[in-house]
Parts: C-alpha cells; sequence; structure tokens
C-alpha cells in the first residue's frame, strides 16, 4: 500500500478503490483500515474510496508524544492525507472513533471537507467511561508494571509490530512515564462533561459546521440515541436518520454473542450514503 509521510515524520498507510466522488473512509476503534473493507468495496463501485491506518494502527507508524489528544492528531492526519492525495475535499465518513475523526476534522481543518457522513456516535457517561478505559488504562497499567517491553507484549501493541516491525524500536526507546503522562493526557478528552454530546466534540464546535451531514442515529449503550439526536440538533442542517441495523444486531457482533465484527453490518449504510452524496451535487 502507499505511504504519506506526515510533517512529524510519521508513516501513514492508506489504500484508494474506485473512481469519482471521494470518500475518506475511517473505522472505529483502533482498527486498521481494512477493517472497513466490505464498506469500502461496496462504496468503490460507485466512489472513491480512502481507507487508511491510523497513527498507532495497523501498519502505519508508532507514535506517541503529542500536546493534542490522539483524536484531534488523527483529524490532522487526515485532513493532511487528504490534502496529498489532491482529490478533495473529501467527504468523510466513519462510527464510533470514524465519526469522532471525522467531526473534528471538518471543525478544525473545513477546507478538506466536502461533507459528513456519521454514524454510531458515541456520548454519554458510560459511553465515554467505556472508551476511555479500554483505550488507555489498561496500556497505563501495563507501562507501570513492566514498562516499554511489557507494552511491546501487549496483544494490541503487538499487533502494530507484527504489522510493521519498525514499530517495536520506536515503542521500546520511549521513556515509560512520557508514555503514561500521554495516556492520562489522550484519556481526559474522553471525560464526561455536559457540554459534549458526543465524546471529545464541544456542544459549540458543533454549531459551528457548515456543510452537507449526514447522521445515523445510534442504539446502544456506547452510541446512544441521545448522542446522535443532539448531535443532529446541533449541527446546522444536518440529516437524521434510523440506524440501518437493530440494537441486537450490533451487541450480537460487539460482546461476541454471534461471530463477526459489528463492521459487518456497515454495507447496510450504502443505499442512503449514497442517495445523500448524489443530492448534495456529487455523483457516485
Amino acid at each position: 500500500m502507499p505511504r504519506f509521510t506526515t510533517n512529524d515524520g510519521c508513516n501513514l498507510e492508506y489504500r484508494l478503490r474506485g473512481t469519482g466522488s471521494l470518500i475518506a473512509l475511517t473505522p472505529g476503534g483502533r482498527e486498521p483500515g481494512d477493517a472497513v473493507k466490505s464498506l469500502a468495496d461496496a462504496l468503490s463501485e460507485h466512489a472513491c474510496v480512502l481507507t487508511w491506518d491510523r497513527r498507532n494502527t495497523g501498519a502505519s507508524d508508532i507514535s506517541i508524544a503529542a500536546d493534542l489528544s490522539e483524536q484531534e492528531i488523527w483529524a490532522e492526519d487526515l485532513a493532511d492525507l487528504v490534502g496529498h492525495i489532491g482529490q478533495g475535499p473529501a467527504w468523510l465518513a466513519g462510527g464510533s472513533a470514524g465519526c469522532r475523526v471525522s467531526l473534528l476534522t471538518a471543525i478544525r481543518r473545513p477546507e478538506m471537507a466536502r461533507g459528513l457522513l456519521l454514524w454510531s456516535a458515541s456520548g454519554g457517561p458510560y459511553g465515554c467511561q467505556f472508551l476511555g478505559f479500554n483505550y488507555h488504562v489498561p496500556f497505563i497499567m501495563a507501562a507501570q508494571r513492566g514498562g516499554m517491553a511489557a507494552i511491546a507484549e501487549t496483544p494490541f501493541f503487538a499487533q502494530r509490530v507484527a504489522a510493521n516491525p519498525s514499530n517495536r524500536e520506536r515503542l521500546l526507546s520511549l521513556d515509560p512515564a512520557a508514555f503514561v503522562a500521554a495516556m492520562k493526557r489522550w484519556n481526559h478528552s474522553f471525560y464526561y462533561r455536559d457540554d459534549c454530546a458526543l465524546t471529545g466534540v464541544t456542544d459549540v464546535s458543533l454549531t459551528t459546521i457548515a456543510m452537507p451531514t449526514l447522521i445515523f442515529e445510534g442504539n446502544d449503550d456506547i452510541h446512544t440515541p441521545d448522542a446522535s439526536r443532539k448531535a443532529a440538533a446541533l449541527i446546522p442542517g444536518a440529516r437524521l436518520l434510523p440506524s440501518p441495523w437493530s440494537s441486537d444486531a450490533w451487541l450480537d457482533k460487539f460482546s461476541g454473542r454471534s461471530p463477526g465484527s459489528v463492521f459487518e453490518l456497515y454495507p447496510l449504510l450504502v443505499p442512503e450514503l449514497l442517495k445523500f452524496i448524489a443530492e448534495h451535487g456529487d455523483n457516485p
């Protein structure tokens, strides 16, 4: 896959599929770009779809030290990547973490965004607590227990090293105390706040978005109906649609009650995504 080097020297892997309007698709969690392959493949029959491994995910470089939150760093990376590709502005699309990154990119770098296609918007006290803990606390504890060697042995970072062997040296060269401080700083952006309907995105910033926005209603404990409804009410002109999957279908995948990943549900979004893009003058 092609690589893009950011201004701070971080190498990001990305992939383009199809031709037409550019859709920049970001997965949820800290999953690699190919986690949403089924959705990317379906959309690429009608558009040009960008998928990418964010820093600290997939085969891209590990990069921990930064003053911004990880979500904000990803947003800046996405804007720079869209600019590098030269086919933007792009429709920014994603669910959960992908939703947050797309929103933050549109807020911080609106010139790179043609519009927003969002689902699984995370919010509420439980969602914030769940995500902040899972993204950060196990790694804080591992570093405190055994330093960066212990971090390299965690399943998550071991996968990053397997996908990009040079990441092992990047990890081991980090100071454990600095790593813990970064994890705690990043975790802070997941604290629940009354002025943030969506995790890590202020309500005031949502009111500044001036581009076509489609939001699918959430229907689980992490991606609550209330979060998506409030976001749709705050973003001028945003359209809110019901989720194309049931809460039981999502929980079956997420909890492991049925095999597979929640990402397998994503192709159900395709008809409405393409319809919305076409309504706003693009021809997918």
